[in-house]
């Protein structure tokens, strides 16, 4: 009595089904890359948001001077929140991040220019460049606002951009003198989107 044998895939079968996968690989390696800068991008933004609204939070809760600091001259996300006048109860790091954390090609820059309120349609549509304003920061008081007697000049505005893409999307942070911070798209016009930035 005959048996069937068993049935596999012949070898021109499974060098089509490779050929088709590495074609699909290929076309795919550009939006994944595009994807994942716009994802280091976006962290970091989130990251720097993070950074304020805990230095934020603290200075309410020590009722002292917190500041908080973009720690690395050359653009890379780097931040350090501490108190202005070190004390036992008050030390001069509550939390940091290192630039070696990760995104890796992410690069902030600064401004110190008082925003206008309300902001005009366009008015974040030119970068700042990476590194531009930095080592920079902004301080909070006790009631979580940006100290009118402060020595330091308080930025209120950081652009994060890409330093591998720039087409990859960019985000901005801002700080305004109440002590509200947000991060916004640029790109996006706030009258249509919520995450618009004007």
């Amino acid at each position: 009595m005959l048996t069937e044998g068993q049935r596999g895939v012949s070898l021109i079968e499974m060098m089509v089904g490779l050929g088709i996968a590495s074609l699909l690989i290929v076309a795919g390696a550009p939006a994944f890359t595009a994807w994942i800068q716009n994802s280091q991008n976006r962290a970091a933004a989130e990251s720097i948001l993070n950074g304020l609204q805990l230095a934020r939070v603290e200075a309410v809760k020590r009722n002292a001077i917190v500041r908080f600091d973009l720690t690395d001259a050359s653009g890379r996300v780097a931040w350090n929140v501490g108190c202005v006048t070190v004390t036992s109860e008050c030390p001069a790091s509550i939390q940091r991040r290192i630039a070696e954390d990760g995104f890796v090609n992410a690069r902030v820059g600064v401004s110190t220019a008082t925003i206008p309120s309300p902001t005009p349609v366009g008015y974040f549509s030119s970068p700042i460049a990476a590194g531009t304003g930095l080592e920079a920061g902004a301080s909070f008081n006790g009631m979580g606002r940006i100290p009118t007697d402060d020595t330091d000049t308080d930025v209120t505005r950081i652009d994060v951009t890409n330093a591998a893409s720039a087409s990859s999307r960019r985000y901005v942070v801002t700080i305004d003198p109440g002590g509200q911070t947000r991060m916004c798209d640029p790109a996006l016009e706030f009258s249509s989107n919520p995450q618009g930035c004007s």
